[in-house]
């Protein structure tokens, strides 16, 4: 077998150097803002016994991400709600501008289930979870299928 030369050598190394510049040391990553788990970080500091360290978080966590899927099956069958309320309707427009605009409220009705959702995860993703879940609880009143629920779900 061939004896390898110095620069092959290089190329099987990892580039563990002290002059690297592209190494970054861990004590940096704590410095960082925005970084979660640094030491400097109270979260992960805390004692285990009072209940707010990791494991506490991530059974919240857990249990907002379950929260969260039921949620959006909920707002999922509004949104089949609000198609069968629309097939079942009957509209008969006077003119062409008058047909449109109904139709385009038809299409805001279906997609307003998912604008809502959507919304809110966007806007209020630096708030509490408490008040992102209200905001969706809120949202499941106000997007409701209202035609189908009262309507008797079409029958």
């Amino acid at each position: 077998m061939a004896r390898l030369r110095d620069d092959d050598d290089d190329a099987l190394s990892w580039g563990d150097e002290i002059g690297d510049p592209s190494h970054i040391d861990h004590e940096a990553d704590a410095a960082v803002p925005g970084l979660e788990g640094g030491p400097t970080d109270p979260d992960t500091t805390s004692d285990r016994g009072t209940g707010s360290g990791p494991e506490s978080a991530s059974a919240t966590g857990s249990v907002l991400l379950v929260v969260y899927g039921v949620l959006a099956g909920a707002y999922l069958l509004f949104t089949v709600g609000w198609v069968i309320a629309i097939q079942s309707s009957v509209f008969v427009a006077s003119n062409l501008f008058i047909d449109i605009m109904f139709q385009f409220g038809e299409f805001l009705s279906i997609a307003s289930p998912a604008l809502w959702f959507t919304a809110t995860l966007v806007l209020t993703r630096r708030r509490r979870a408490i008040a992102r879940v209200g905001w969706l609880v809120a949202g499941l009143v106000i997007v409701a299928p209202w035609p189908f629920i009262v309507s008797g779900a079409g029958i």
